[in-house]
Order: structure tokens, then sequence, then C-alpha cells
């Protein structure tokens, strides 16, 4: 090879390494939330502060305003979750929240809530008593039609444990009710991820592309206020009401044979019986082909 190609050759290879080395990185678009941790905050109350006429709540990735708080100054807000959310550049600690009856929700910055219930909340924001219809020495908290399982597990249990577990037996039932179905857990964070608009790097990782093949079956129709009351209380159960609702959908649960279901629902039989997302539901179902 002539000394003038082999010098040339060098140089391109040289260049062409230099290429794949500083090519740059994809980033997320700008304003693009995403989350990175999540923890559960037990449907802490919080009001409007009024130190900004700013404040919104967002959309999952905080790319839409929902609802502009300056219109909500007597409203608690019940925080079911905690985040920690990064657009790439800027990095803050966002709650998902939700009033009362649960039809008003989204995620907005800590800094404009304060915690503790809004003075002059409306009749309508008020928090459910105490169900003692159901409160035994056992039962301190009224969970209504319990087992003796389900109190066992709820002796001693933190308010994370008591929440996962009152959700756990609340859902068992119904997913039983899926015949040939076969219980897998990280389908219930995939449930999850799913009413919350936002699959964690958790699940992400657990899932990868099978994330896309999964089924889901949600409620049809929020709960009125009197369903809310009774499911409380225990006149209505929360195994009933889906049931009925996925009949009015004309869900077959005898079509599932072989697959695998999970299943994620807010938490009914709480210790401060706090009516926000009761009834809201999703079934998550994966076909065996992809398991």
């Amino acid at each position: 090879m002539k000394k003038k190609d082999l010098l040339l050759t060098v140089l391109i290879a040289g260049l062409t390494g230099m290429a794949s080395v500083s090519a740059p990185q994809p980033i997320k678009a700008a304003g693009v939330y995403r989350t990175v941790k999540s923890r559960t905050a037990n449907d802490t109350a919080f009001h409007w502060n009024g130190t900004s006429t700013k404040a919104y709540l967002w959309n999952y990735n905080l790319t839409q305003k929902r609802h502009h708080l300056t219109n909500y100054p007597k409203t608690t807000w019940y925080a079911t979750r905690v985040l920690k959310m990064t657009n790439g550049t800027k990095t803050g600690i966002f709650y998902y929240v939700a009033n009362q009856s649960g039809n008003t929700y989204g995620y907005v910055w800590q800094g404009y809530l304060t915690k503790g219930a809004a003075s002059g909340s409306s009749s309508n924001e008020t928090t459910t008593s105490s169900n003692t219809n159901w409160t035994t020495k056992d039962n301190p908290d009224g969970v209504p039609h319990p087992t003796k399982e389900e109190l066992n597990n709820l002796k001693g249990a933190d308010a994370d444990q008591y929440d996962s577990t009152v959700t756990y037996y609340q859902d068992l039932p119904i997913m039983r009710s899926f015949t040939g179905t076969s219980y897998n857990r990280k389908l219930n964070d995939a449930a999850q991820g799913k009413l919350d608009n936002d699959f964690g790097s958790v699940t992400r990782h657990e899932w990868g592309d099978k994330l896309q093949q999964i089924k889901y079956l949600t409620v049809s129709t929020r709960p009125t206020q009197q369903q809310n009351q009774e499911l409380v209380d225990g006149k209505l159960t929360f195994e009933n009401f889906v049931l009925s609702d996925l009949k009015k959908q004309g869900i077959d649960l005898n079509q599932y044979t072989g697959w695998q279901i999970g299943m994620y629902s807010n938490p009914i039989y709480k210790k401060n019986n706090f009516l926000s997302g009761n009834g809201i539901y999703i079934i998550a179902l994966l076909a065996p082909q992809y398991q």
C-alpha cells in the first residue's frame, strides 16, 4: 500500500473511533418529567397554602395542567404517593393527591401544600366516622368481614403493611373468580403502574417488552358517594362491587384459563376510612404465550 493511502486509512479509522465515542446520548425532552423514586404517603391530609397563584395539579409527567389550586381554597387533599421526579435538568418532590370524593386528582409540587386539613372544608370533603359495627378487640380498626388470617396479618402492621395487607385480601376473592388463572405478584406492580400512568423503573425491569402484552380490566364507572360509604361500612363488599362491574362490561371470567393474574386497588377499609379512590380497581392479565 502506498504511504499516502496508508495515512488516509489511519485518519479515517481514527475519525470513526472518535465519532463512536463522542456521539451525543439521547435525553428526555425538556419539560417531560419521569419518576426517579416513589413511596406511599398513606392518605396524608394537605391543603393549598396560598403561597403561589401558579399552583396546579398536573398529569403524570407534568406536561398538562389539570386543575388550578386557587379554585380549591377550602379543599383537603389526600396524598397517596410521594415522588421524586426529574426532567433531566430540574428535580423536585411531588405528591399525587386527590380530593375526598376522588373525582379531582393530580400531581403537585410539595411547596404548594401544607400538611393538615383545610379550614372551613365543605361538607363533602369531610372524613367518614369510624365503623364501630365491626370493631372488636381483635379487629380494632373495624375491617368489615375479616378472615382470621387477615386479622392475624394486620396485627402489629405498620401503615404501609396495613394498606397492602388490606388491599391483598380485598382483591383476593376477585382474582380467584377468574377460573383457571394463577396469581403473579409482579402483575400487581404492572396494574398499579397502569392505573397511575407511570410504570416505574422496577416494573419496567421486571417485565421488559412483555409489559406491552399485558391485558388490563378496570372500573367502568366511578362508584357513587353512596356506594363509597357502603363499601367502607361493609354493607357492599368490594368483591360484589367489582364482579357486578365486570358483569356489566360483559367480561366472561371463564375465558382466562392458563392466564396469570394480578390486581391493584385503593385500600377501602383504612384506619381513617378516607373515601378517596374507593372502588377504583385495575386487573392485569397475561396470556400463556407470553409467560
